[in-house]
């Protein structure tokens, strides 16, 4: 049973990336609640500062609060303090929200193709210019490591770099007709208003690589973030509005997220949708969608074995394996979920595995020399616990 006991090592350490009640062994740093709460207040008021803290929805191009005035509460994972309280939102904000992208669809579709680049191409020189402020958002929401978190805002902030540029290349094409007196054309056109929704292990980049392909075409869009992590949303948003993107155009609600999910999917106006998140509800989201025949574009959950085979480098396997399994503690799509080894290498790898696991070290994000984040709730916890469990209870030989 190799390929359990490489697995359960891999989940041993990912057990050990918890919020910070459970932060107890391997290299781990942990400084004093009052370090850790002034920390956070000092960080909140300079994003506040920057005019980058963002605590409501947006529609049609006014900062808004849920209706009924419900919040919920937006949790730094690794310290479980309070961020920030955000509207939740449901069905009529929603509604109101696409009602706006889609009476700012007619305008924002007849601007020609170099006027949306121009404000993409402005959106992403602001997003570059905050950088450091979106990297301590994402860290404060999320969990990442605070260079991995910068990394992010560098990764996403490309994807409007390119559709800055492509939105000046949405070209046609000219068919051969059958018959000599036909010309056959064809022009692409913006479908309309697109419904987005993001997960909460990316929450800036999942977001530009859906709405920059969607403004860039003439697309408006809604933006439905993770409960977990609205602020990053929110802040692009805001730098959104800076670079001139007109009102009605991007839209973020968040909240009661099957009462959202309902909304998009029964609008007649809403003629995408797109997704990141689980394969249970890719199939729903894909079902309700057949109702008004939209286009769903689906990034549903991975299945993904790492193979080392005896005549790897062990160097380069075990640093590849560990780039493929933590990444971000382990909570992408494409993570490795478990390792198959070659008997001929198996105890040279794991050996080697082992150590480089025990030398990662884990805590706040903040934090000088962190590499490893915290799960980013107590559900996260749950899961891999009992995953590892699990893995236990299969590799011994008395309870298999």
């Amino acid at each position: 049973m190799k390929v359990a006991r490489l697995a359960r090592m891999a989940a041993m350490a990912r057990n050990k990336l918890l919020c910070s009640s459970h932060l107890a062994s391997m290299h781990i740093s942990t400084p004093t609640s009052r370090q850790i709460s002034m920390k956070t207040e000092g960080l909140t008021a300079r994003l506040n500062s920057a005019g980058l803290l963002r605590t409501q929805g947006l529609i049609g191009g006014k900062w808004t609060d849920a209706y009924d005035g419900k919040t919920i509460q937006v949790l730094n994972p690794a310290t479980g303090e309070v961020v920030a309280d955000v509207p939740c939102m449901g069905g009529k904000e929603t509604n109101d929200a696409i009602s706006s992208a889609h009476d700012a669809f007619y305008s924002w579709s007849n601007l020609t193709c170099t006027e949306r680049s121009k404000h993409l191409r402005t959106w992403y020189n602001l997003l570059i210019s905050h950088k450091e402020e979106l990297g301590q958002l994402i860290t404060l929401e999320q969990g990442k490591p605070l260079k991995e978190a910068i990394g992010e805002v560098n990764y996403g902030a490309s994807f409007i770099e390119f559709f800055a540029e492509e939105a000046k290349r949405v070209y046609g094409d000219i068919i051969p007709a059958t018959l000599g007196d036909r010309r056959l054309l064809v022009l692409k056109q913006p479908v309309g208003v697109v419904g987005a929704i993001t997960p909460w292990n990316f929450p800036l980049a999942m977001i530009t690589r859906k709405v920059g392909p969607a403004l860039a075409c003439g697309c408006t869009v809604v933006i439905k973030p993770s409960e977990l992590t609205p602020l990053t949303a929110l802040a692009a948003a805001e730098l959104a509005l800076q670079a001139g993107i007109p009102p009605g155009v991007l839209n973020v609600v968040m909240g009661n997220a099957p009462d959202i999910g309902n909304a998009l999917l029964a609008s007649s106006q809403v003629r995408k949708i797109t997704f990141t998140g689980s394969t249970a509800v890719g199939k729903k989201l894909m079902e309700g969608a057949a109702g008004t025949v939209k286009r769903v574009s689906l990034e549903l959950g991975g299945n993904a074995p790492c193979i080392i085979f005896d005549d790897a480098d062990l160097d380069v396997a075990v640093k590849g394996s560990l780039a493929a399994k933590f990444r971000n503690s382990g909570q992408t799509c494409v993570c490795a979920n478990r390792l198959i080894v070659q008997e001929g290498i198996y105890d040279k790898f794991a050996e080697a595995f082992s150590k480089a696991v025990q030398n990662l070290q884990v805590g706040d994000g903040f934090s000088e020399g962190v590499v490893q984040g915290p799960l980013i709730n107590e559900s996260a916890v749950q899961k891999v616990s009992f995953a590892f469990v699990n893995l236990c209870i299969c590799d011994h030989p008395t309870l298999k």
